[in-house]
């Protein structure tokens, strides 16, 4: 019985290996089922390109590999993260809703910065009312790679003293470097006028085309002195 115990052990470890050994020499493998938590997508030399994964779990914001903020251990965002052969994160598909805050966003990164355009939804809902925001954004960033614009922030952020903190983060916030101005909205507000927004580099709607909730075109302007024009009176 010992003796027959020890061929079946031998051949159940050979049918082991026979699959292992032709599993390998597979180059596709097909999966009618795939339940995972994250999924890496990546190069030869190990470098992430696509990350898939829930809020627990995801890649976080990364500079020629490097943590953009060692400070934040998590990243609460669900859906898929690209990054380059630089090990840079260069944008991302996310679709979430937290504390009945909707959003569903795709966006494209600057080159070592954040993004600055983004197809982007946002809805909430307020006294038994929904509020809904979707279009095109485009903003505007400087060359100033966004890891040492956050490392600065860390630094000013530890500071123990809240007066020095509170005058460095003005300062820090005062500085166009650190600044993401919208320029440009294309889509349709929460007070429901859809059209085209034109913005300054301080936020400042200057320019906007479209049609009210009552179907009725409109096109106004801001002039040098702040007054607000239309061109159809």
């Amino acid at each position: 019985m010992k003796k027959l115990s020890l061929i079946n052990f031998i051949l159940l470890v050979s049918i082991i290996v026979y699959l292992m050994y032709n599993q390998s020499k597979k180059e596709n493998t097909h999966f009618k089922k795939l339940t995972a938590e994250r999924i890496d997508i990546v190069g030869a030399d190990g470098n992430k390109y696509i990350v898939l994964s829930n809020p627990k779990n995801q890649a976080l914001a990364t500079d020629n590999g490097e943590v953009i903020n060692p400070e934040k251990s998590e990243r609460d965002t669900p859906g898929l993260i690209f990054f380059n052969r630089d090990g840079d994160e260069v944008g991302g598909l996310v679709f979430d809703k937290v504390d009945g805050e909707g959003y569903q966003m795709l966006t494209f990164d600057q080159n070592k910065n954040d993004q600055i355009m983004v197809l982007r939804k946002d809805e909430y809902e307020e006294n038994g009312k929904w509020f809904r925001q979707y279009g095109l954004e485009i903003s505007e960033r400087s060359e100033k790679p966004s890891i040492e614009i956050i490392r600065q922030y860390n630094i000013i952020n530890a500071i123990k003293d809240s007066t020095e903190r509170a005058n460095a983060f003005y300062e820090f916030w005062n500085n166009p470097e650190h600044l993401a101005p919208k320029r440009l909205f294309l889509g349709r507000l929460e007070n429901m006028n859809t059209g085209l927004f034109l913005l300054d580099k301080n936020n400042k709607v200057k320019l906007s085309i479209y049609v009210d909730p009552k179907g009725n075109p409109v096109i106004q302007y801001v002039d040098s002195l702040g007054n607000k024009r239309s061109l159809l009176d």
